[in-house]
């Protein structure tokens, strides 16, 4: 009959040595366990709970924060808007990947760009976004009793996304490298005046994919 340890506590039932090996192994069982799943969770390559390699939200929000932070620094646009603001329009976004980006998401992308630009007062003297000429004559036609628009501020700039996408597949492994670029274009001229860039890769490693 094994004998029994009691413990500190008068209150609680003692726990027998047999009990004791029973827990210490247990003990054992979820270290090795939790060894486990940190070494399976060590590489960023492959992500085994990812279905696919698609850009997702967090990416994009990630590329915007960064790409807003770049053109807020740049001294190419430091110096262009020490003279005078910057009026900038809009442009769709060109995805060239395999990831479905609808129009909604493309817009969304880079008009979080647009609102973290005008998100601070120094900033808001620098860069001022307008919305296409078109749009605008049909906001102005809905609200405006007559006139023809004339007093549009007109953009001297563009911004302007594009996507690109290399895409590896073998047995229930894809990988796809995404490049995307920045772009602002002086209009009349064609120039592009600042041009950024952001790379990543996305690796799933599962049976999803078959």
């Amino acid at each position: 009959m094994p004998t029994c340890i009691p413990l500190p506590s008068g209150n609680l039932r003692p726990i027998c040595r047999l009990e004791r090996r029973w827990l210490l192994a247990a003990c054992r069982i979820t270290c090795v366990i939790s060894l486990a799943l940190l070494a399976g969770c060590a590489t960023d390559a492959i992500n085994p709970h990812a279905r696919n390699t698609f850009i997702d939200s967090h990416n994009l929000i990630v590329m915007t924060d960064r790409m807003a932070a770049d053109i807020a620094s740049s001294p190419v646009l430091a110096r262009l808007t020490a003279r005078r603001p910057m009026v900038i329009a809009l442009t769709p976004l060109v995805n060239e990947t395999n990831s479905i980006i609808t129009r909604g998401q493309g817009d969304a992308f880079l008009h979080r760009i647009r609102l973290l630009l005008s998100s601070h007062r120094s900033l808001q003297s620098r860069f001022v976004f307008v919305i296409s000429r078109s749009r605008f004559l049909q906001v102005h036609r809905q609200t405006m009793a007559g006139g023809s628009g004339s007093e549009r501020l007109v953009p001297q700039y563009a911004l302007q996304a594009t996507f690109y996408a290399d895409t590896h597949v073998a047995p229930k492994l894809r990988s796809d490298y995404y490049l995307c670029t920045f772009y602002l274009t002086h209009i009349d001229s064609g120039r592009i005046i600042w041009q950024g860039s952001y790379e990543m890769q996305k690796v799933v490693h599962s049976s999803f994919l078959y």
